[in-house]
């Protein structure tokens, strides 16, 4: 068994500590939707934490696509909502886009001492998993960031619970367990009938379909407040 010492942090604050191989956790829906993304074959994928960072990568990129939220809601003159299933709907083969959430963004650029940066979402916990053993690190730094970086949310928290139970080779909830665990209070917001053209009742199911995905994502710095999200298969 791989022993690795790990650091389990939570929101910007535990972003701005976080060391070695880190993973930053957005499970609704900064990092489900960027897996859709690399699913529908987008080209490049560049994240910020300020929406005055993507208005300047607008206008330096090519027709590049704007995905991004503030509580829930989508940015102004964005094209689409954090929301892995409207993305899931579009194809955005060759496309470059640039993403801005209310905490998982923030989180990447907020942990700035972290030697290595990954993201975390429920539809590629196993290659995470695998991924991190085979990386062997001498720290690893899991961060649940939480509703917008603030205030604990419990679906990064579980996901956090499930990824140490694989990095010591226990086995993990079942999906049915996990929808059934995040339904309420956490997925109460996806079911508000009012609320679907921001937050669609399929967000919950797309967001806990379980290793749908074998890749990570990889974000290497590019400039100040601009990373970019890099998929690599795990064999």
């Amino acid at each position: 068994m791989i022993k690795i010492k790990i650091k389990n942090l939570k929101l910007l604050t535990g972003a701005k500590k976080a060391e070695g191989l880190t993973v930053i956790v957005d499970v609704f829906r900064a990092y489900t939707t960027a897996a859709y993304l690399f699913s529908s074959k987008a080209d490049k994928i560049y994240i910020v934490s300020k929406i005055e960072t993507a208005k300047k990568l607008k206008r330096q990129l090519n027709s590049p696509v704007l995905i991004g939220e503030r509580k829930g809601i989508k940015i102004a003159e964005f094209d689409y909502n954090n929301s892995p299933y409207f993305i899931s709907q579009n194809d955005f083969s060759g496309k470059e886009i640039v993403l801005s959430t209310s905490a998982g963004t923030k989180g990447i650029i907020a942990a700035k001492n972290a030697e290595e940066i990954i993201a975390g979402s429920f539809v590629n916990i196993n290659a995470a998993a695998e991924y991190i053993k085979n990386k062997r690190p001498e720290l690893l730094s899991i961060v649940a960031m939480g509703n917008n970086g603030t205030a604990e949310a419990e679906e990064d928290n579980l996901y956090m619970q499930e990824l140490n139970k694989l990095l010591i080779g226990n086995s993990i909830l079942s999906e049915a367990e996990i929808k059934d665990k995040l339904r309420s209070p956490a997925g109460d917001r996806f079911f508000v009938e009012s609320a679907q053209s921001e937050m669609p009742k399929e967000d919950f199911e797309y967001s806990l379909k379980i290793n749908c995905f074998n890749f990570v994502i990889r974000a290497v710095k590019i400039a100040e407040d601009i990373y970019q999200l890099k998929k690599k298969e795990v064999n």
